[in-house]
C-alpha cells in the first residue's frame, strides 16, 4: 500500500463519508487535518486521480479501493515524501497511467487494456493517447478535463519535436 493510498483512506475515514467533493477533499487535507497547504492538498488529490486511487463521478471524488480495510495508526500523519511521490505519479506518461487506471478501476488485466488500445489506434489511425482515452471512455471512465488536456499536450509536443 502506498503512502498516497493510506492518506486518502485516513481522509475519507475521518470525514466519515464515501464521497467527497474536490473542495471537501482539499479543505479536509489542508484545514481540517492540517497536513498540507491547499496547493499541496490539491497535489494529493491529483495524485490519487492519476494513480487510479480516486475517480470522479458527477463532480465528486470516490475512492476506487476499500479505504475501511487500510490499517492506519491513530496518530497518522503523511510522510513528507508523499508529495514527491505524487509528483512522480503525475509525470508518468498518459498511456501508462490510463492503462493502470482502467486495469485497477475495472479489474481488467493490463494486457487486455493494451490490446484494446492497440486495436482502437490501428482501426482509427490515431495516436496512442487519444486511443487510450477512447478505451477508458468505453470502460465508463471520465476522460475529460486534465486527461484530455494532457493527451492534447503530449500529441502536440511530440508533433512539434518531430517525434
Amino acid at each position: 500500500m502506498s503512502e498516497i493510498e493510506r492518506s486518502i483512506a485516513v481522509l475519507y475515514r475521518r470525514k466519515g463519508k464515501e464521497v467527497l467533493t474536490e473542495k471537501e477533499f482539499v479543505f479536509s487535507a489542508s484545514m481540517d487535518l492540517r497536513w498540507f497547504s491547499p496547493k499541496d492538498a490539491q497535489k494529493l488529490m491529483d495524485a490519487g486521480l492519476a494513480g487510479g486511487l480516486l475517480k470522479k463521478v458527477d463532480g465528486n471524488l470516490l475512492p476506487t479501493f476499500d479505504f475501511g480495510r487500510i490499517d492506519v495508526p491513530i496518530d497518522y500523519r503523511p510522510d513528507t515524501r508523499l508529495l514527491r511521490d505524487a509528483t512522480v505519479i503525475r509525470t508518468r506518461d498518459l498511456f501508462s497511467e490510463m492503462v493502470d487506471t482502467i486495469s485497477r478501476s475495472r479489474s481488467v488485466p493490463k494486457r487486455e487494456v493494451v490490446s484494446r488500445v492497440n486495436k482502437k489506434q490501428e482501426k482509427m489511425g490515431i495516436d496512442i493517447e487519444p486511443a487510450v482515452l477512447l478505451v477508458a471512455y468505453d470502460y465508463g471512465l471520465d476522460v475529460g478535463g486534465s486527461y484530455l488536456e494532457r493527451a492534447t499536450n503530449e500529441v502536440l509536443n511530440r508533433d512539434t519535436q518531430g517525434g
